[in-house]
């Protein structure tokens, strides 16, 4: 990634509004990469005051797929039993012995 102190204002802004769409391609960690990577830029005077909103935006994407993610996690190992056929179909590795 190229050193964000050479970039103008409205390059970073075109890099986070860049990350932030990429982030819907089911790429969450896109979004924690653009609030990692963009978020020491927000002291600087250049950078416009829409990047802020990209970043929010980028940390409530990733936490939502965090709690989505983990939620179907925990659903699916502890139901899949239950589940029967319909859960053998969409495991990808059948544990043996259950």
């Amino acid at each position: 990634m190229p050193s964000l102190d050479k970039m103008s204002g409205t390059e970073i802004l075109s890099v986070g509004k860049k990350m932030f769409y990429g982030g819907f391609a089911f790429l969450p960690l896109l979004w924690l990469v653009n609030v990692i990577y963009l978020w020491p830029t927000l002291k600087r005077t250049d950078v416009p005051a829409q990047l802020r909103r990209y970043l929010i935006y980028s940390i409530l994407g990733c936490l939502a797929w965090f709690i989505i993610t983990t939620t179907w996690y925990a659903l699916f190992v502890n139901k899949r039993v239950t589940w029967g056929a319909t859960a053998d179909r969409i495991t990808v590795v059948i544990p043996k012995g259950v």
